[in-house]
């Protein structure tokens, strides 16, 4: 009877702490997704908003419409972008080893890097895309809690003069 409720109890505290520990590094690897797609982004020219729009959907007054409409692009197109971006870092580094080898020539480097070229060109089209519905998407009142998030979060973006003078 003893060693019955020590197991039940050891049982228990097992349980809660997996799932604790689940949670735990549930939450860390989104945080470590969120560095790493920060780090690849910063291979891209355009900045990645949509995350920020996404999580400041209140602030930025976003319908259940629009940000169902958001949250579709996103979803339709985000694993694209991130595989391209790992591609492209993939062949940054091939370049920079291949550039240190002497039985690489100029011409396939420079082939090499012309791939680069054209994948950043890719992840270039569909932030494009993104802007675009972003852009047909908002109303004035989302672009003024756009603009405000933008200033909160310090990154480096200053509001369109037209905005400033409105104001």
């Amino acid at each position: 009877m003893k060693y019955s409720t020590f197991f039940t109890a050891l049982t228990l505290f097992i349980s809660i702490t997996g799932t604790a520990l689940a949670e735990a590094e549930s939450h860390e690897r989104k945080i470590e997704k969120y560095q790493y797609i920060e780090k690849l982004d910063k291979i891209n020219f355009l900045p990645s908003l949509l995350p920020v729009i996404i999580e400041n959907s209140d602030v930025i007054e976003l319908t259940d419409k629009q940000l169902e409409v958001l949250l579709k692009w996103r979803d339709k197109n985000r694993e694209t972008v991130i595989a391209t971006q790992n591609e492209i870092a993939r062949k940054l580094v091939e370049i920079k080893a291949a550039a240190l080898s002497p039985d690489t020539s100029s011409a396939r480097l420079i082939q090499m890097q012309n791939d680069v070229f054209r994948l950043q060109r890719e992840v270039l089209e569909y932030k494009l895309s993104c802007r675009d519905l972003v852009i047909n998407t908002f109303n004035k009142n989302n672009w003024e809690g756009f603009f405000l998030v933008l200033a909160d979060k310090e990154m480096g973006v200053t509001l369109p003069e037209l905005y400033i003078s409105r104001r």
